[in-house]
């Protein structure tokens, strides 16, 4: 017989692995989470935000202004020490993987703060089968629906804005490196860096505004159009108007020398997740969809070379997104309901 006591004499007992789940600072849960940790916080000023606001200033009488910030921003990480499980009965054990995230963003020039977000980046995983006797609850998921339920949208994002806006969306996370020569940076990063593959519903962003009746939209889009260049001329911007129809070109202006990526496109369209808002967000300008791309890039410092006598190194990271929240705003222009493009793109340094 076994007695454990302490130099006190009182008993004593060893805390046991409960469901396999050790809080260590190496989380095999995370997979493609893992290097926003590593980064722990970014720091991007190369980017911009897009928000339309019902206005009765708009250039001749439009009802709404377009305003235009380029962005100086910081996203923060920090790991769930440990995989979170999420139980059933008969069907095995989902774990997820954790990051804990905290956005700032602020107008470029000013620091004037525009926007912050808390929320959780989430991995999905299927659990792992433990050899012990009798069972201890952490067994790998099985059967179908139950896989189907982690592995069809893997990766999750939850947010929560202080407008009063909370956002669940999920997606397939996807690798792209360089295989036949991983240590060279590929020549360029499609296919992610266009519209077309980025997730929503009908298969390709829009970043022009729509009439929710389906009728013609040219005089709406023509005052757009002319609300953006009155943005970039307030801002004192020479860039053009069309650079804010297609704004992926802002991150391919930054996508050099890649050599992998990581990519995690997540949306809350085909009832992948949804847009919760307070009242007064409904009745305004309610926020119709959350769709968004993260790219975690790895990048060849360009001109590294060994021998360095300097305190670089061979490769960095960097993050690019582009997301998109576009804007439903009640008898927005001409008396109809308008759903009007919202948007935030940049590119971030690990540091």
């Amino acid at each position: 017989m076994t007695n454990d006591t302490n130099t006190n004499g009182a008993s004593s007992a060893a805390s046991p692995l409960v469901f396999n789940r050790v809080a260590t600072g190496s989380n095999p849960a995370l997979g493609p989470l893992q290097t926003l940790v590593n980064g722990n916080t970014w720091v991007g000023d190369t980017g911009f935000n897009l928000m339309v606001v019902p206005s009765p200033l708009g250039t001749n009488n439009s009802g709404f202004i377009v305003m235009i910030s380029q962005l100086f921003e910081t996203h923060s990480f920090e790991a769930v020490p440990a995989p979170v499980p999420n139980r059933s009965l008969n069907n095995g054990t989902e774990q997820i993987g954790a990051v804990k995230y905290v956005q700032a963003v602020a107008e470029n020039r000013s620091k004037f703060i525009l926007h912050e977000e808390t929320g959780m980046w989430l991995n999905q995983t299927v659990g792992t089968n433990l050899p012990t006797t009798p069972r201890t609850g952490l067994e790998a998921v099985n059967g179908e629906p139950y896989t189907s339920y982690v592995n069809t949208n893997p990766v999750i994002r939850s947010g929560t804005v202080p407008h009063g806006n909370t956002f669940q969306a999920a997606g397939v996370w996807l690798e792209f490196p360089n295989t036949s020569t991983p240590a060279v940076p590929q020549a360029n990063v499609i296919p992610f860096l266009q519209l077309s593959n980025y997730p929503n519903a009908n298969g390709q962003l829009n970043f022009l505004p729509t009439y929710t009746d389906g009728s013609d939209p040219s005089d709406l889009q023509a005052a757009y159009k002319t609300e953006i260049q009155a943005a970039l001329t307030r801002i004192g911007s020479t860039q053009t108007v069309e650079e804010f129809i297609n704004p992926v070109n802002f991150l391919n202006a930054y996508a050099k020398n890649i050599i992998s990526v990581d990519s995690l496109p997540i949306t809350t369209a085909d009832n992948c997740g949804a847009v919760i808002n307070i009242p007064f967000e409904r009745a305004v300008a309610g926020p119709q969809e959350f769709v968004c791309t993260f790219m975690i890039e790895k990048v060849a410092t360009p001109g590294f070379a060994q021998p360095n006598a300097t305190d670089e190194t061979p490769f960095f990271y960097q993050l690019q997104y582009l997301q998109s929240i576009p804007l439903l705003f009640p008898k927005g222009f001409n008396g109809k309901d308008v759903l009007f493009p919202h948007w935030n793109v940049n590119t971030l340094i690990a540091i």
